[in-house]
């Protein structure tokens, strides 16, 4: 009998990135054929059988190539068998390098069946031409297919086909169509309050808290709870949070508004798997592709907003109704916020902040702001009255907009009573799994705590929801645009948010009301 003289891996890869579509191609087929190859070599023993399933042939970055790279130079292995040469790889300038530079140097024996080519054997001159040749051409295949591929997705773009691994929040792929948007309700009620709240003066930070104290599962823990195969190449917490910039991500994104925008990213050729960013002006950008979850008007509102360098007077209180938008009229500097006790008594005044920081420029401009606000509110009021009835009724509907109507509320306590169930039903099989010798008891316990964690937070979430039902309940029936806009006595952030472009004022104490609609400018 034979000694053995070559130790080798098998190589099976396929993709469709590759256009692999055929069923000779399959895995299946691939591991099939070279194991009867194989077993026609007496001096040859399969040491592993190394898959990449649905690994391009253009990059060499695939786990089990990696792996077996590391065996060939341990010494483990000295020989390699592929079905073809585009098994192994579909990149000219990578695969002759590994062909005829690196398995020659290491006395790696290279076999590909399909080729009829094994490096133990001597070759004529034809052979050795013919080995680089058809790799070349297996490149230029991977090229065709690669350009074939960024057309046809590019034709869907600009027919306002979604073709991204994802949907965004908010939104779900059609089960009829995976290349049409439709609104997930519930996670798009959630976006609703995210620029609800934006309007009221709230900062991104202030609101990834309150989406946290409310239970509200993050983008990325809906995915996995709604049972997508959502991976990311980030470090993930075992319970994901809403944070400041997945909110900011939330606010800024026109998706929300009806509009599609799509390759805005490209990676340069086929080769190049790092993406870079392309200019505006070439990106696929298609209006009404999808169902609006928010209106035009309230997302350029709060895309102004969001510029506005407005502050809090301190971390832990709200905005001012005009913060942000009141200006010193002469300076054109903003006007700060400040307050004073004076007889036992705090009052509030707006003042110049560059005369603030530089007494030398400009001059205080002080104006008390109870006053400056009420002033406000009165030309506010008196603005409506010019809005068309059209107008009227679509700013009417954001400013009525119920972010604790009983209805989304009752669906929210819905999902975070399904949550809870889901993670205390998990508590029993983690034992079992322990018990069996499934798991080590390290893995139990951790997994235990996290589990239980999320069962606190939701009995936590669940008794904060039933609360605001029961406060939602008491206020349904009021009419909260009387009350707010045409009646109030007060001034709020989203009235302002909504229909002030700027409040100027002058050093004589004289105010002027800039409004974004009907050009009209009031001078108080």
């Amino acid at each position: 009998m034979q000694k053995t003289k070559y130790y080798a891996d098998i190589y099976l890869r396929i993709s469709k990135e590759d256009g692999d579509k055929e069923e000779s191609e399959s895995i299946a087929n691939q591991r099939a054929l070279i194991l009867n190859f194989a077993n026609s070599l007496p001096d040859l023993k399969v040491h592993k059988i190394r898959i990449d399933d649905g690994y391009s042939g253009v990059h060499f970055n695939r786990p089990s190539f990696i792996e077996m790279i590391k065996d060939i130079q341990s010494g483990i292995v000295n020989c390699v068998i592929v079905k073809d040469f585009s098994r192994f790889g579909r990149n000219y300038i990578e695969t002759g390098k590994y062909i005829q530079a690196l398995f020659p140097s290491l006395g790696i024996r290279f076999i590909s069946v399909n080729d009829s080519y094994d490096s133990s054997k001597d070759k004529s001159y034809a052979e050795n031409i013919i080995v680089p040749f058809k790799n070349m051409i297996n490149d230029a295949y991977s090229s065709d297919i690669s350009a074939k591929v960024r057309s046809h997705l590019e034709i869907k773009r600009r027919k306002g086909e979604f073709v991204g691994a994802f949907a965004a929040y908010g939104y779900i792929k059609d089960e009829n169509s995976k290349s049409r948007l439709v609104v997930d309700s519930f996670a798009a009620d959630v976006v609703k309050d995210i620029f609800d709240w934006k309007l009221d003066g709230m900062s991104a930070l202030k609101i990834a808290e309150k989406l946290n104290e409310n239970g509200i599962l993050s983008p990325m823990e809906y995915k996995r709870y709604t049972g997508l195969r959502f991976s990311t190449p980030f470090k993930i917490n075992p319970s994901a949070k809403w944070q400041a910039k997945s909110v900011l991500r939330i606010l800024t994104n026109e998706i929300y508004t009806g509009v599609l925008e799509q390759g805005k990213r490209l990676s340069p050729n086929y080769k190049i798997r790092k993406q870079v960013s392309l200019p505006k002006e070439k990106w696929a950008k298609i209006e009404n592709a999808h169902e609006a979850i928010i209106e035009r008007a309230l997302f350029d509102i709060v895309q102004s907003l969001l510029k506005q360098s407005a502050r809090s007077a301190s971390k832990n209180s709200s905005l001012r109704p005009l913060s942000g938008l009141i200006f010193c009229a002469d300076c054109k500097a903003s006007m700060v916020h400040k307050s004073n006790i004076k007889n036992g008594k705090r009052y509030g005044y707006y003042v110049c902040s560059a005369h603030r920081l530089d007494k030398s420029v400009c001059s205080t401009h002080n104006i008390n702001s109870d006053a400056c606000e009420k002033a406000v509110l009165s030309a506010l009021q008196s603005h409506k009255l010019k809005l068309s009835a059209q107008q009227s009724a679509k700013y009417a509907e954001i400013l009525t907009h119920d972010h604790k109507s009983s209805h989304k509320l009752s669906s929210r306590l819905k999902a975070k009573q399904d949550e809870l169930k889901r993670s205390i039903g998990y508590l029993q099989p983690l034992y079992e799994s322990y018990k069996g010798g499934v798991i080590p008891y390290e893995d139990f316990i951790s997994f235990t705590a996290i589990y239980n964690e999320k069962i606190q937070r939701a009995k936590a979430a669940l008794i904060s929801l039933e609360n605001e039902i029961e406060t939602a309940a008491c206020d349904e029936n009021q009419n909260l645009m009387d009350v707010s806009y045409a009646e109030s006595d007060n001034l709020s952030r989203k009235m302002v948010a909504m229909f002030v472009d700027k409040v100027l004022v002058y050093k004589s104490k004289q105010i002027k009301v800039i409004f974004k609609y009907a050009n009209e400018q009031v001078v108080l």
